[in-house]
């Protein structure tokens, strides 16, 4: 028995110093192990160097980490308003990148990645609903089916049936369509017709419709234009409209002998703020025909229309890029774009209701046994602000439990809340679903719960969650003890600057003009004028849009460009494009100094800063070691330097 008593302790105590043995730090009453450390380090491990080096820099860096955290903590840091403000922002991101997963968001991208490949040209048969009564409508469109099925035309049949003006008028022409132009139900109904083919009855929210696939081309992807608008109004005469075309012609034939469209913008430019002052990006089917077709007829970057005729008035529009569609599935861009329309048009939305009933369960959803009739009269009640009823009817009182979760519970208070919030009100007239808004409420709160509380549902949150509090926590403790620190305090600055003056010299150096375009053509121009007139530059820069520019002394190897630029008076560089192929930039050199020259104050502030906030930073953790001591466990170290 002694025996084994013996080997029981020994066993607790080998286990006791070998829990103890893995501790590879402590820094005050804190300990750090060497699991800890490791899953840390191989999260970025710096593959450059040698590994026992690298291993002993990042500890270095680990325990300042820890150090810097521990100070936010015991600040309370992780009380902070907008701390908290912002780790709910970022844990909802989680949940929503979750639920894409579950939604296969690469299942919707790829399908739309191979519908954006055609556009489609499309013609209906299209029979209005009367009123409320689809009886009559459906009737008439059934007859249309039967004559299409007994051989008559489309033309014939669309014409005859249609009930819509506009659509008989151009027998049942819808012109083309490609992915994202139409609700995506009717998108999938439509890419299911073959070429030459009409489907069957489609039912909308508006009528009936029989549909066809008139033929396909290869897609033609979008385009950026810049557009010149000639308005026409509701009521204007003959003679105000020919009016207007003659102004039109009039800025066509300026267009021709070379004026720009720049200053035409503030007179006749038509803006759409998604890509900026006077830039638009359309795809087929976003318009009608007598727009899109000869703006597709585009061929080249700045070629322009003649004016052309729509409802809105008379149009001149200039092609800015074509936008094509890419043939492979790779390209990064195209998909970024894809998601995007993808998460705005609702198919997203679909597929993650749809989810929402396989989260009922998972949630720990549970239903509480009431009268339904009688709820629905107490609602009535609540909803009328009326007296008739007690406060306690038939059991129902505003904090009677109606659903739950697991860890959250929903009352009448808040079904009413609800109802209140989504504008629903008494009205005589009408007749209030409420098992509708009910099952509506149940998924709405499920789906509410579920992206609350990702973290037990997603094995990969919490731990995102942690890192991102942690560097969110470091962040504002830094700023605190450093960054804000620094930049506020002048007389530190101005101290430190002067301690150091003989560190800040001016090298080589130039004073040069900074100039950045949109596109080469703008870049190119104004690089022209200024070399003929650099004095002038700021009245040159004037005239264009979306132009930055910028007058500064720069060290010659610090100039924003990637070319060697010679430190000579008006050398030039050519225009250069970005990594991301939205701007051109060119440097023209204004004034040289081939001399050193000491930096004055305002000229080394930005230095002087990053310096003083280094200085600010290695104080305080000096501080910290000392609130915090630091001991590493040298026999933990070795195992990992030894491996």
């Amino acid at each position: 028995m002694k025996i084994r008593l013996l080997c029981f302790f020994t066993f607790i105590i080998a286990a006791g110093n070998f829990v103890k043995a893995q501790t590879l730090f402590t820094y005050g009453t804190h300990a750090v192990s060497k699991k800890e450390f490791l899953d840390a380090y191989n999260k970025n491990p710096d593959t450059t160097a040698n590994k026992e080096q690298s291993l002993k820099d990042y500890l270095d860096l680990y325990v300042n980490f820890r150090l810097k955290l521990q100070a936010a903590y015991d600040e309370k840091a992780n009380t902070n308003a907008d701390l908290i403000s912002e780790a709910d922002n970022f844990k909802g991101q989680l949940a929503e990148n979750y639920i894409n997963q579950q939604a296969d968001i690469t299942k919707l991208l790829h399908e739309a990645f191979v519908r954006s490949q055609k556009d489609i040209q499309l013609q209906q048969v299209f029979v209005k609903f009367q009123g409320n009564d689809s009886v009559q409508a459906y009737a008439a469109i059934q007859k249309a089916y039967n004559d299409l099925k007994a051989g008559k035309s489309f033309n014939e049949v669309a014409t005859a049936y249609s009930t819509d003006s506009s659509v008989k008028a151009v027998q049942g022409n819808v012109g083309y369509i490609t992915v994202f132009t139409l609700p995506y139900n009717l998108e999938t109904f439509i890419y299911n017709i073959k070429p030459g083919n009409y489907s069957g009855i489609y039912k909308s929210n508006v009528g009936y419709h029989i549909f066809k696939n008139v033929s396909e081309r290869p897609a033609l992807g979008r385009r950026r234009i810049e557009q010149l608008l000639f308005s026409l109004y509701p009521g204007y005469t003959n003679e105000q409209e020919d009016f207007i075309k003659h102004t039109a012609d009039s800025v066509y034939g300026l267009l021709q002998k070379g004026t720009p469209f720049e200053p035409l913008y503030s007179v006749y430019g038509h803006t759409s703020y998604d890509q900026g002052p006077n830039v638009m990006e359309i795809k087929v089917g976003d318009y009608d025909a007598d727009f899109e077709e000869p703006v597709f007829n585009l061929k080249n970057a700045d070629d322009f229309t003649k004016p052309f005729k729509t409802n809105y008035g008379y149009n001149i529009v200039k092609l800015n890029q074509i936008l094509p569609v890419p043939a492979n599935e790779n390209d990064i861009n195209y998909i970024a774009w894809l998601q995007t329309q993808i998460q705005n048009d609702g198919r997203l939305d679909a597929a993650k209701n749809v989810l929402v009933e396989s989260w009922l369960p998972k949630t720990g959803f549970k239903e509480m046994p009431y009268k339904h009739s009688d709820l629905w009269i107490y609602t009535d009640s609540t909803l009328q602000n009326s007296a008739k009823l007690p406060v306690n009817y038939k059991g129902f009182t505003s904090e009677t439990i109606l659903f739950q979760f697991t860890k959250e519970k929903f009352s009448v208070k808040n079904w009413i809340s609800y109802l209140n919030n989504n504008g629903v009100a008494i009205n005589p007239n009408i007749k209030i679903n409420y098992e509708k808004l009910m099952h509506d409420y149940i998924r709405t709160s499920c789906g509410a719960y579920y992206r609350k509380h990702i973290e037990e549902f997603d094995t990969a949150a919490p731990e995102q969650l942690k890192e991102f509090n942690d560097a969110n926590m470091l962040f504002y403790v830094m700023d605190k003890h450093v960054w804000s620190k620094a930049s506020d305090d002048s007389t530190g600055l101005k101290k430190y600057y002067t301690q150091h003056a003989a560190e800040y010299q001016w090298k080589q150096s130039v004073t040069a003009l900074v100039i950045s375009a949109q596109d080469k053509k703008t870049a190119d121009s104004i690089a022209l004028k200024i070399k003929n007139n650099p004095q002038d530059w700021r009245n040159i820069v004037a005239v264009y849009n979306a132009v930055y520019a910028d007058s500064n002394r720069y060290e010659i190897d610090q100039l924003p460009v990637h070319q060697q630029v010679r430190a000579e008076k008006d050398y030039q560089t050519t225009s250069e494009v970005n990594e991301a192929g939205d701007s051109y930039t060119f440097v023209h050199v204004l004034q040289i100094y081939n001399q050193p020259q000491q930096k004055s104050f305002e000229e080394a502030k930005g230095i002087v800063i990053n310096e003083y906030q280094q200085q600010l930073e290695k104080d305080w953790l000096n501080v910290l070691k000392k609130q915090y001591p630091v001991k590493v466990n040298a026999a933990v170290l070795n195992t990992l330097l030894n491996k």
